[in-house]
């Protein structure tokens, strides 16, 4: 079955619903000006939305870097292997345990999602359909065209909706209160909520997320909904900074479920104080230090939230796991030791110190 021609005259939905509804195998291309996307099928479902191989515009390598799941050094390590094996970037991420098969099968559907998302919008370029059989993967998809279809048309127009009141990224989101102990918070609503501050703006927030663009407004929008963040001002554009994420190789959470059982007056108040004290002490370079850095900003809401409890800060860090603040791993990170030594109730000393 040959199909072409352009999308102002057929739309993309309408080709997929088509090809899905005829079971049909084989790779749709569609282009416009200097972007180019594919969309594998096999007997009607999607199998694959990638080549394979490996490159910067590689569409699962671009999403693993805008939700932080691999560092640029990681990807540049990748790309290194893939220029001497010419490996598949799945084959690689999964032999070299960069990522699990069950995580990357979940990051793959979102990844299909935020892919139809975007591609769906294009109201011109070109579309060719081939009979050719998708490429062999270490990693086996096999998605719904039409669950995927309906899941990306939903995420317009809420995505509409939700930039109706967020109309701008120069926008400044704060605390207003914390939420309920018994609200049910999703695991992206939570990274947000720690990143609310009172000094990043809407834009800053989008992308430091480790979530798509979809996923980071519609928890914003449900934060904001629920009276926990609102709108405190708004930032002058040309000091909103659009700097690339930050990435991210491991959760840096900050054990919200545990904190927001101690909601008084008291835990607000530090909950506020750090915020705007996040960006800890630098001791190596900044390249070296950032994900370590960022660990560090946790273990140092512990301690506050552990001395808001009990009146002092811990004698040791392991306190702060065995009273359920952190997971053992966190008191590494990024593999950096911490040195630890509390002076008193009121203060303490928390240092990066040699690997």
């Amino acid at each position: 079955m040959a199909l072409s021609g352009s999308l102002r005259e057929f739309a993309l939905s309408e080709i997929l619903q088509l090809l899905s509804s005829q079971r049909k195998t084989g790779s749709l291309r569609l282009t416009r000006g200097s972007d180019m996307r594919v969309v594998y099928l096999l007997e009607g479902r999607i199998a694959s939305m990638r080549d394979r191989g490996f490159s910067e515009e590689d569409p699962l390598a671009r999403f693993l870097r805008r939700v932080h799941r691999l560092s640029e050094e990681q990807l540049r390590g990748i790309a290194s292997i893939h220029a001497e094996s010419n490996r598949d970037l799945v084959d690689l991420l999964l032999n070299g345990r960069y990522i699990e098969r069950e995580e990357l099968a979940m990051l793959y559907e979102r990844m299909v999602l935020d892919v139809l998302h975007e591609i769906l919008a294009w109201e011109d370029g070109t579309y060719s359909f081939s009979n050719v059989s998708p490429p062999e993967s270490a990693l086996s998809v096999s998605l719904s065209t039409e669950s995927m279809l309906m899941e990306a048309v939903r995420r317009t127009d809420e995505l509409r909706r939700y930039r109706a009141q967020l109309t701008d990224p120069s926008l400044v989101l704060g605390l207003k209160e914390l939420p309920d102990p018994d609200a049910a918070l999703g695991e992206d609503e939570k990274e947000l909520f720690g990143l609310v501050d009172g000094r990043r703006a809407l834009g800053e927030l989008i992308h430091e997320a480790p979530f798509t663009d979809f996923e980071a407004y519609e928890a914003l929008f449900r934060l904001i909904e629920a009276g926990w963040i609102e709108i405190q001002g708004r930032r002058a554009p040309e000091l909103v900074a659009e700097e690339a994420p930050v990435a991210r190789t491991a959760p840096t959470t900050w054990r919200t479920e545990a904190m927001l059982a101690g909601a008084c007056a008291l835990l607000v108040l530090v909950v506020q104080v750090l915020a705007w004290k996040s960006t800890p002490r630098p001791t190596r370079s900044a390249n070296e230090n950032v994900y370590a850095g960022l660990g560090v900003r946790d273990v140092r809401a512990a301690l506050e939230a552990e001395r808001a409890r009990v009146g002092s800060y811990p004698q040791t860090l392991e306190a702060l796991v065995e009273n359920g603040w952190l997971e053992r791993a966190q008191l590494r990170p990024a593999g950096a030791k911490l040195a630890y030594a509390p002076e008193g109730d009121s203060t303490y000393v928390l240092e990066l110190s040699a690997r």
